[in-house]
């Protein structure tokens, strides 16, 4: 009974308690004439009776229709109640920013992603004139250029396609792009204005990157032309600095020495820069294994020479790989000579090779008991003219990883739990890839 009383509406509860009144005045009525013994009061009893008994009908009738419409008015309110909430979490859900004005300039709709944006409550917000906004943030507030675009559309009726605009976040600069649309009714008329503003912050980044990465390759293509315009130059002053100094037996003195170790370290320079910069290799399918015998005596003779050990544990059975032979062996060359200089008297180098067949890769690491990398060092060893040798060009590395990228694999390096570091090459197995034109896909 609690329940029905609570959803009729106050209306209908008087008209019930009225009806209520009368039925309790008719039993009162009759009770007062019952008891009378006149013809005339039981012939007014009866038509009073009648009347009542029309009456309590009537009345009847009438709270049956004020309890179906309230009823009708509940289910109707609570439907409504329903589909606003759902939009309210539609508008939430999605990943723009969103905000409807009405014709008078208040604040209707806004959702949570832009509420983070504006770096405002969404309670406060509902209702509040866009004009009161833009009069309350400061002058330079970069916030009022979304504002100042809502009552440009509002004002004019016409609306905005990809307005950019910029706000701080936390000190960060984000990038929006705002689009306004005019609300209308059935008759044309503006009723409002819907503005959706979309984050482009990430895209924007992107395309200054993709920039950057294009003036540095312009950069890298002139930097080559220039290398290579140097280099023939070179050749031939070191030539001739080579004649002049055997006519007039200049070889042992100090200053034909530093000037024939300046020319060869510009040469040396410009080679590598030159290998840096060249195009893909040429790939051809290589056993791993041929690469390393070859390679064997040379290594042996250079740790020979410097006093420290050099040994190779490789697997007996190892798939092919599609490589650069040459390039793959000056990969080879450049780490374990690095190696082999940051060694010192009986330290040694353990080169081991396998083949992983989880992830279908050839694995090499040439692992040392040496000094190790500062932490500081390893994220710069593999940038090109960063070195830490006094007599070093700082491109060996840099043009090792280029080469091991271009075949699709990686280079990285790290330092060991005990001491010295860890060289770390991964190259596809062939058995994932196919040859076609010199590319490997």
């Amino acid at each position: 009974m609690k329940e029905f009383f609570d959803s009729v509406s106050l209306k209908t509860k008087y008209f019930l308690f009225i009806s209520l009144l009368l039925i309790l005045v008719f039993i009162l009525v009759y009770t007062a004439f019952i008891h009378s013994s006149s013809n005339i009061n039981r012939y007014m009893l009866r038509i009073l009776i009648f009347s009542e008994m029309f009456v309590i009908l009537f009345m009847g009738s009438i709270v049956y229709r004020l309890i179906k419409s309230d009823s009708t008015y509940c289910s109707a309110s609570n439907k409504i109640k329903d589909d606003i909430f759902d939009s309210s979490i539609i508008l939430n859900a999605i990943s723009e920013g969103i905000i409807v004005i009405d014709n008078k300039g208040r604040v209707r709709k806004i959702n949570q992603f832009l509420c983070r944006i504006l770096e405002v409550e969404k309670n406060p917000i509902i209702n509040k004139n866009v004009y009161s906004l833009f009069n309350e943030w400061n002058y330079n507030d970069e916030r009022k250029s979304l504002i100042l675009l809502l009552i440009e559309s509002l004002e004019t009726h016409k609306e905005c396609r990809e307005k950019e605009i910029m706000v701080f976040i936390n000190s960060n600069p984000c990038f929006f792009s705002v689009f306004t649309y005019i609300l209308r009714n059935e008759n044309k008329d503006a009723t409002g204005v819907l503005a959706v503003v979309h984050d482009c912050t990430q895209s924007k980044k992107l395309e200054e990157h993709l920039s950057h990465l294009e003036k540095l390759a312009s950069a890298g293509q002139i930097a080559a032309e220039l290398a290579h315009e140097i280099k023939n130059p070179i050749c031939s002053i070191k030539g001739l600095v080579q004649l002049v100094g055997k006519k007039y037996s200049l070889e042992g003195s100090k200053h034909y020495e530093v000037i024939t170790n300046e020319i060869n370290k510009i040469n040396a320079l410009t080679q590598g820069f030159l290998t840096l910069t060249r195009k893909r290799p040429v790939f051809a399918k290589t056993c791993i294994s041929n690469i390393i015998e070859e390679m064997i005596p040379l290594i042996e003779s250079n740790a020979k020479a410097k006093k420290v050990y050099v040994g190779v544990d490789m697997q007996k059975e190892m798939p092919s790989i599609f490589v650069d032979r040459e390039s793959i062996k000056q990969v080879f060359m450049n780490i374990v000579q690095n190696g082999i200089d940051a060694l010192h008297e009986n330290e040694r180098m353990n080169i081991c090779i396998w083949y992983d067949q989880i992830n279908e890769l050839v694995k090499m690491e040439f692992k040392d008991n040496g000094g190790g990398i500062k932490p500081e060092y390893l994220d710069k060893i593999f940038e090109p003219f960063f070195t830490t040798k006094e007599s070093g060009t700082g491109l060996g590395l840099a043009i090792s990883r280029k080469i091991i990228e271009s075949h699709y694999g990686k280079l990285f390096a790290i330092n060991n739990l005990e001491r010295g570091a860890t060289f770390i090459i991964e190259l596809p197995a062939s058995i994932r890839y196919v040859i076609n034109d010199n590319r490997v896909s």
